[in-house]
Parts: structure tokens; C-alpha cells; sequence
């Protein structure tokens, strides 16, 4: 039966390149691929892009394959990578240049294109595409003029096209998370792009390893304090067979584990219906899953179905939010809370005294009520005089800089105005621009992908055409 071996390399911008050494030298591999994106990230790249038009790639991609690339060729290895971010064509000259250096002469770049859509809304509004936020059903032109990006979530259909004209590494912008691995399985199982049922068994197991480690035993909460080694944490291996089915593994000689129930955690990590997994490619049917442990850190994964894709994109677009104004306080016992409270009261008269304006503030405890918030965990109370200190965040979201600038020149003088024995004030915090994310969908027929390919030569060779 045919198969293919997918090795999962990164699964976040910034992520540790040392799994996907490791993996390189000791696994048995086909394809590395690489997920670099989110919904924030894609508004970072952005923002960097808007200040210098080379940026806007997740530039840890240079990095990470000066430390694998050399082995990946030896051992015939590609690698698929979605650094591309806003930037694609950048990223890939960078790569370029990079291969260039290595005097890795031969390889093949390719840049893949067509999920940004910045330059064409008004005309798609014009067309009667609503792009209204399909959480609040708020129209576009509420945020019209304050939006920075919008990205559309693709499939895999060029990374097929890609792998067919013989790339050697492919740099995408944002495509799904789930086509990086889905692309070289309809590539070497021969998979037809509207069989439904194989490219929905393809979207589930892309699902189950895509977020690397989180697979392997990495915040593991059915015993994490059971995993083994997770300093050297091993991210997964997995073979793809042609019947839709797969066997789950990890780098030799590394950390972790593979459980159904390490793979089970991962499984159900933002899939809202698992009857109907929406992706670019595929709606995915993980409801009837079997997970199988069939040798030590090895799962058999089967008994995943699929259905027609969706007939609409969704589209990551982001816009300018405001502004984010922070102080941060502590205060120790004796009377810890009674201060803390004292000080947030001394912060908010001060406030209002400069005339400061925010659409929505927010007061956390931090150890005590910062992650869950006072709706699940009350704040603590002036009784509870046990507590030895109490660390108070004050944020808000404000319309200037101007206004987020005030809350940490007016928390300042706690040291020395307010109740007895502040600390931790520090020193002033950059302003942050807050970016919000405005999702919508766009008819499927209206993206097209968009493949080119460089052949990387040495200097006085002519560019094949």
C-alpha cells in the first residue's frame, strides 16, 4: 500500500528548531512542514510589513533551515512552510539567497500566492460580497477604513501544484494549518481533489499533528507529570497510508510520549463540531475516530470520513483597535488586599482627573483571578488576611496613545502618594496598538492560487525561465 512520511517541524512562530534537527538526523521522513501562522501573527507580519515591504514573513524560517536544510537535502527531504505569512515572495527570495550561501544549487523554490485580498475589498463589496463579521453580523463598514490585512485561509491546491513541478521547498502565506500536510498526501497517494471521504481522513490527521508536540505529551493534561524527558520533547512522525489511515510516532531517542490519549487531547483542540470539521480542503468527519495503540509511542489512527468542502473561504482580516494602556502593582502583607483595593481606587480617581477615556477596562489579581476572570473567581476579599502579597493589573483599552499613555505616568505615584509599601511598579511599558480580528467568509470560486518556481543557480548561470 502506498504511504507517505510526514515530520512536523514547527508549529508556531518562534518555536524551538531543535525537534526538527533532531528529526532530520534521526527519522525517517518524506516532508517537513511548518506552521508558523495565527490570527495575531498574521497582524504582526503585517505591521512590519507596513514599515519595511521586505518584511512581513516569520523570519525564523532562516534560521530553522540554515540548521536543517543541508541534511534535508542529502537525505531528499522537502520541506513546507507557511512563513510566507503576508510576504511570501520576500520570504522565498530570502530562501533563496540562503541556498545561494549553502551553495545548495539545484533546489527548487516555490512561492505560493492568491490568499490576500487586501487590494481587492472595495471591489468585492462593490460585487455584493458582504464580508460581514460573521460573529456579530456587523457590516464591513463599520471598520472599513481601519483595516490593515485580510488574508483568505487556502487550501492546498498549490502546494499540490508545487510538488508536481518538482519543488524542493515550498513557502506558502496563509494557508491552513491542516494543508501543509495535506499537500504531499494528495501528491503521493495520488488523492483526487473531490474525494471527500480521503481528503477529510487527510484533514483529521494533519489535525492531530500540526500543533507538534501538543501531540507527543506536551501540555498533556492527563498526566504531563508522567511524560518523560520534555525538555527534549519529540514532535511527531507519521505515515500516511493511501486508504485514509495513519500510524502516529515521534522522532527516536526524544521525550514524550504517544497515547490515544496525548493524540485525543490534540484531536479536540478547536474543533467546534466534530461531525463537521470545516477546512479549505475538506469537511472533515472526526466523530467516529479510532485511535489504536499499536507498539510503544506508535498510534494507528482510522475511521475518519468526509464530506464536500465548504463553498465559502473564511478570511483572517484584522484591523486597528486602539490602543492598550497597562500599570501593574504589588502590595504585601500586612493588609495586602485593603492596599491593592486602596491603590486600584487612588489609579481610577487619578484618571479622572486628566480626563482619560477608554472603551473598556479591565482589573486583574494575578495568581488568583488573572486567567479566569472575577465572573468565575472572585476578586479576593479585605478579609482574607492571609495572604502575604497581591499582585493588581490594571488595563484598558483606549482610542490614542495619549490615553493608554496615562495609566502608567498616573499609577506612578502609588510609590509614594498612596497606601503604605507599593512595589513592583517598574518601568514604563511601550504603548501597544491593539489589532482586532474581524472574520468573514468569501465564495470559494473567487480565490485563485498562484505557484512560481526558482531554481536556485550560482551567480553567472542564467536563470532558467
Amino acid at each position: 500500500m502506498k504511504s507517505v512520511k510526514l515530520g512536523t517541524g514547527l508549529a508556531f512562530w518562534g518555536d524551538s528548531i531543535r525537534p526538527a534537527i533532531d528529526m532530520i538526523e534521526r527519522a525517517d521522513i518524506q516532508y517537513m512542514c511548518c506552521d508558523h501562522l495565527a490570527e495575531l501573527t498574521m497582524s504582526i507580519l503585517n505591521k512590519q510589513k507596513s514599515r519595511n515591504p521586505d518584511l512581513g514573513y516569520t523570519t525564523d524560517i532562516i534560521p530553522f533551515l540554515r540548521g536543517v536544510l543541508v541534511k534535508a537535502r542529502e537525505r531528499g527531504i522537502k520541506i513546507i512552510s507557511n512563513s510566507g505569512g503576508s510576504n511570501p515572495e520576500s520570504c522565498t527570495r530570502q530562501v533563496v539567497k540562503l541556498c545561494e550561501e549553502l551553495g545548495l544549487y539545484g533546489t527548487k523554490v516555490a512561492c505560493v500566492t492568491g490568499d490576500d485580498i487586501m487590494d481587492r475589498i472595495d471591489e468585492l463589496l462593490e460585487q455584493g460580497i458582504a464580508l460581514e463579521n460573521t460573529d456579530t453580523g456587523q457590516p464591513l463598514a463599520e471598520i472599513r477604513d481601519k483595516v490593515t490585512h485580510a488574508n483568505v485561509y487556502i487550501g492546498c491546491e498549490g502546494i499540490v501544484e508545487a510538488l508536481e513541478r518538482g519543488a524542493d521547498i515550498v513557502i506558502c502565506g496563509r494557508v491552513t494549518d491542516a494543508a501543509l500536510y495535506l499537500g504531499p498526501m494528495r501528491h503521493e497517494l495520488g488523492w483526487a481533489k473531490d474525494d471527500w471521504d480521503l481528503l477529510g481522513a487527510g484533514t483529521g490527521i494533519a489535525h492531530c499533528i500540526e500543533c507538534g508536540g501538543q501531540a507527543t505529551g506536551g501540555l498533556f493534561s492527563g498526566g504531563w507529570q508522567d511524560q518523560p524527558n520534555l525538555p527534549s520533547l519529540g514532535y511527531p512522525v507519521t505515515t500516511v497510508f493511501e486508504n485514509g489511515e495513519a500510524i502516529l510516532s515521534k522522532t527516536p531517542q526524544t521525550g514524550g510520549s504517544v497515547t490515544p490519549g496525548t493524540v485525543s487531547e490534540q484531536l479536540v483542540y478547536e474543533v467546534m463540531d466534530p461531525a463537521n470539521y470545516l477546512t479549505a480542503d475538506s469537511t472533515a468527519d472526526v466523530s467516529q475516530i479510532k485511535l489504536e495503540q499499536v507498539a510503544a509511542d506508535q498510534v494507528k489512527i482510522s475511521n475518519i470520513t468526509g464530506k464536500e468542502a465548504p463553498a465559502t473561504l473564511k478570511v483572517n482580516m484584522g484591523y486597528r483597535a486602539g490602543f492598550v494602556g497597562e500599570a501593574q502593582f504589588t502590595y504585601t502583607w500586612p493588609d495586602a488586599v485593603k492596599k491593592a483595593k486602596a491603590g486600584l481606587k487612588f489609579l481610577e480617581e487619578r484618571l479622572r482627573q486628566v480626563d482619560f477615556k477608554a472603551s473598556d477596562t479591565r482589573v486583574e489579581y494575578i495568581g488568583r483571578n488573572s486567567m479566569w476572570g472575577p465572573e468565575l473567581v472572585p476578586d479576593p476579599t479585605e478579609g482574607e488576611e492571609d495572604l502575604k502579597e497581591i499582585v493588581v493589573r490594571f488595563a484598558a483599552r483606549c482610542p490614542t496613545k495619549e490615553d493608554a499613555r496615562k495609566v502608567f505616568t498616573e499609577s506612578v505615584p502609588l510609590y509614594n502618594n498612596g497606601p503604605a509599601g507599593a512595589s513592583g511598579i517598574g518601568t514604563r511599558p511601550p504603548i501597544k496598538e491593539l489589532y482586532g480580528i474581524w472574520p468573514c467568509l468569501i465564495p470559494r470560486e473567487l480565490i485563485t492560487q498562484k505557484v512560481e518556481i526558482t531554481e536556485v543557480v550560482r551567480k553567472d548561470e542564467e536563470q532558467p525561465a
